[in-house]
């Protein structure tokens, strides 16, 4: 029982040197946002994600949400609305007969989330939510996505995405990754971009991201450029987060403004990076 007792109170006085020394659970407070890019089953693009807020070292909620499209001849169109945004008028109760509508459904399983763990939703044979009261939902990808948030925010890692069409009507992912340290300070930072094809009308994500692709991507060969006359995408990208860990980011910054254009080579386009950018900046508290 001594001996018990002896340790019983090393434990205690550990856990109280720790709290005296400010170690905290998350890396810091904010937003941290996992998601997936995937397809619908009936073939269109797709993006699904869950959100974790973290204030005073402490989730103090989780947020669903996901963008369908549509697939047509002209190609992709992405839906104006998200799932959430469209409210009652996604229609699951009026065409699918539930009796709750997708968003009122994300909400308990957030709740739940919120009160017994991110990983604590179970689902049946047939993936449908099977511990949440009035849930009928299937999971998709949902309790995944809320243990990657969680785990991101552990990690000092969120992400903000935005989805846009290529010209030839496929659809792209442009998304910015921003790590922090427990003072909100940059330890990384990096955009990148999925595109995907549409062939014989079935629609299909590359397999790999622009980063991902690196030199393989081709730009500066498909620009008459095999001599080095301009940079591949992968490192115009990181000319712009390269300057921004360097010079630190304000909501009055713009990259077209800025010494990037005139200094460092950067001839891509910027107004989609411009977007995440600013997104994943105001995640961080």
């Amino acid at each position: 029982m001594k001996k018990l007792l002896t340790f019983l109170f090393a434990a205690f006085l550990l856990i109280g040197v720790a709290a005296c020394n400010g170690e905290r659970t998350y890396a810091a407070d904010g937003e941290y946002t996992a998601f997936d890019i995937h397809t619908h089953y009936n073939g269109s693009p797709m993006i699904t994600e869950v959100t974790v807020t973290i204030e005073n070292d402490e989730i103090t909620g989780y947020y669903i949400d996901a963008l369908q499209s549509s697939l047509g001849e002209d190609g992709v169109t992405w839906n104006a609305k998200t799932k959430k945004e469209l409210g009652d008028d996604y229609g699951m109760v009026e065409r699918g007969d539930a009796t709750l509508e997708w968003y009122q459904q994300a909400e308990l399983i957030e709740a739940y989330w919120l009160e017994n763990g991110a990983d604590s939703v179970t689902t049946d044979s047939e993936g449908t939510i099977d511990n949440v009261a009035d849930v009928t939902i299937s999971d998709g990808g949902y309790s995944d996505l809320a243990v990657e948030a969680v785990q991101q925010a552990k990690d000092g890692i969120t992400k903000a995405y935005t989805t846009t069409l290529h010209y030839n009507g496929t659809a792209n992912v442009t998304w910015a990754t921003l790590e922090v340290d427990a003072d909100g300070e940059i330890v990384d930072l990096e955009l990148d971009v999925l595109q995907s094809t549409i062939t014989d009308g079935t629609f299909a994500w590359n397999d790999e991201t622009k980063q991902e692709l690196g030199d393989d991507y081709g730009m500066a060969t498909k620009n008459g450029n095999e001599n080095g006359g301009t940079y591949e995408w992968y490192e115009q990208a990181d000319m712009i987060t390269d300057y921004i860990m360097e010079n630190g980011w304000e909501d009055s910054f713009t990259v077209a403004d800025s010494d990037i254009d005139t200094e460092s080579d950067v001839t891509i386009g910027t107004d989609d990076y411009e977007v995440v950018l600013a997104a994943v900046f105001a995640k961080i508290a």
